[in-house]
Formats: C-alpha cells, sequence, structure tokens
C-alpha cells in the first residue's frame, strides 16, 4: 500500500501524553521523510502551541489547530475555516452553559498556570501557548455532567461541545476531519492512502474520514469509545509513540496489523488528547 500522507494526533498518540517523542517515533518520523511521506498534525492545541512542536518534529507541513478550526500553513500563517466560532461568542455561550446545567465547568482561561501545568504537564512557555486560543475553549469538567452540558447548550446549530481526554470543548460545529481535508489539499502528493491516527474520542471523525484509522491506546489500553464507533480501525499494539511508530512502519512497509485491540484493559489514556 502507498501512503500519501498520515494525518495525526500528537499528545498520547505520536507523542506521550506529556510532549514527549520517543526514540522509537523519532525514528519513524525519519523513515517516513525519507520516503516522502508527509505527516502532517491534527490537533487540539493552538496554532502558538503547534510552531514549537513542529520545529522540534522536525515537520514542515501544514497542520491543523484546534479541533479543526483551523490550518496552520506551511510558512506558519494561520486559516480558519468557515465553520469555526470566534472565541469572544464561546466565552458568552460558557456563562449560559453553567447556569442552565449547573455543571460546576471551568475554562481553561480560567485555570491558574500552576494548575494548568500539574492538569498538562505543560512547561511554562507552554502553558501560555495554550491560552492563545481563536476558535475553541476546552472546559475542565468531570464527564459525567457531559449530557447536561450538552442539553444545556444554547440552540446555536453553529456550537457543540466535543470530549477529548481531560477537557470538554466548547467550539463551532466542527471535528478534527474539517481541518484534515483542507490539510491533504496544502500537503499535495502523490497517489495513495491517506492514513489517520488518534486515541480519543475527539479523532473520531478524523479517523472515520481516512483510508486507513489506526487507534493509539492509552496506559489502559485503546479507548472504548473509539473501539465502539471504529470496529474496522487497526490497533496499534503498544501505547502512545511507540505503538504509532509500529503501526506506522509497518504500513510504510506494505504491512498490515490486526484488526483487534491488544492485551490489557479497555480504558483510554487519563492524557489530553492533542
Amino acid at each position: 500500500m502507498r501512503i500519501r500522507l498520515i494525518l495525526t494526533d500528537l499528545d498520547g498518540t505520536l507523542l506521550e501524553p506529556d510532549g514527549i517523542l520517543v526514540g522509537d517515533a523519532a525514528a519513524a518520523l525519519v523513515a517516513l521523510a525519507a520516503a516522502e511521506v508527509p505527516v502532517c498534525p491534527i490537533t487540539s492545541k493552538t496554532a502558538a502551541e503547534l510552531t514549537p512542536i513542529m520545529e522540534r518534529l522536525r515537520l514542515t507541513t501544514p497542520a491543523g489547530f484546534e479541533n479543526g478550526a483551523g490550518v496552520r500553513h506551511r510558512d506558519g500563517a494561520t486559516e480558519l475555516l468557515p465553520s469555526a466560532v470566534l472565541l469572544a461568542e464561546l466565552l458568552d455561550a460558557v456563562d449560559s452553559l453553567r447556569r442552565d446545567s449547573g455543571a460546576p465547568a471551568r475554562t481553561l482561561l480560567e485555570l491558574g498556570d500552576e494548575e494548568l501545568a500539574a492538569l498538562t504537564g505543560l512547561g511554562p512557555s507552554a502553558v501560555a501557548a495554550a491560552r492563545v486560543r481563536q476558535a475553541t475553549l476546552p472546559l475542565l469538567v468531570d464527564g459525567r455532567w457531559d449530557e447536561a452540558l450538552r442539553a444545556a447548550l444554547p440552540a446555536q446549530p453553529r456550537l457543540r461541545l466535543i470530549r477529548g481526554n481531560r477537557f470538554l470543548h466548547l467550539q463551532g460545529d466542527h471535528t478534527k476531519a474539517a481541518s484534515a481535508s483542507r490539510v491533504g489539499e496544502l500537503a499535495g502528493g502523490a497517489n495513495g492512502a491517506v492514513v489517520a491516527c488518534g486515541d480519543a474520542p475527539n479523532d473520531a471523525e478524523l479517523l472515520a474520514a481516512a483510508d486507513v484509522a489506526v487507534i493509539v491506546p492509552g496506559r489502559d489500553g485503546p479507548h472504548p469509545e473509539l473501539l465502539r464507533r471504529l470496529p474496522h480501525a487497526l490497533v496499534a499494539p503498544q501505547p502512545h509513540g511507540r505503538g504509532w511508530a509500529v503501526a506506522v512502519t509497518a504500513l510504510l512497509a506494505g504491512k498490515d496489523l490486526p484488526r483487534r485491540r491488544p492485551s490489557g484493559g479497555e480504558g483510554g489514556d487519563d492524557g489530553e488528547s492533542s
């Protein structure tokens, strides 16, 4: 199978939950570059967060940011997609959501630097970059409140709530798949299969839209919602970056992965998918 490009989530997938790139994943990136297969991050991270990460990974490809709200071009310029809803409107909607649902939700912008760093493992500069949001607003709230918050969502078809592993994201009516389509156009390349890799529920539409979907497990196994929604997806045999490396290296070599869950539990990792 010829691979045209790889669309990938970052934290918990290509990277470890704390953002570290393990040696196996670094070697896989080198192999993909040698084969001229573009690797394009599709993440919930902000464009400001993406810049240093892509420099560290030596990626010069286009990328999607903020759960499909926009695209970062090769030259670093950003483009918001038509479905994106600006931060000011999301901040207004949060007040209604909390009042109508009673949920004790706090936005990422309301968290102190130390608390946000402890939750995410981010350093000071990365914490600052995570606050430079354009069109998504992560909410810190127990998942048991998700349905109440969705029921209280203002009657605006432009807004939706999407669960990551750590945060519930308030945003426009888009998913990572929205930016993936635009990233594919910008990436160009020869004919071949589009491979998508992810580890959390907010990756589901991205994986479903690809020719080949790869679920990357967390420490306790693949996320049960991804297994339920994507029964025919491939499952990486190891967690996080090591599993990502095994999967993409096998696909690059024309091998396949078993369409089964690896050994271990069904729970997803507790790190935030990006």
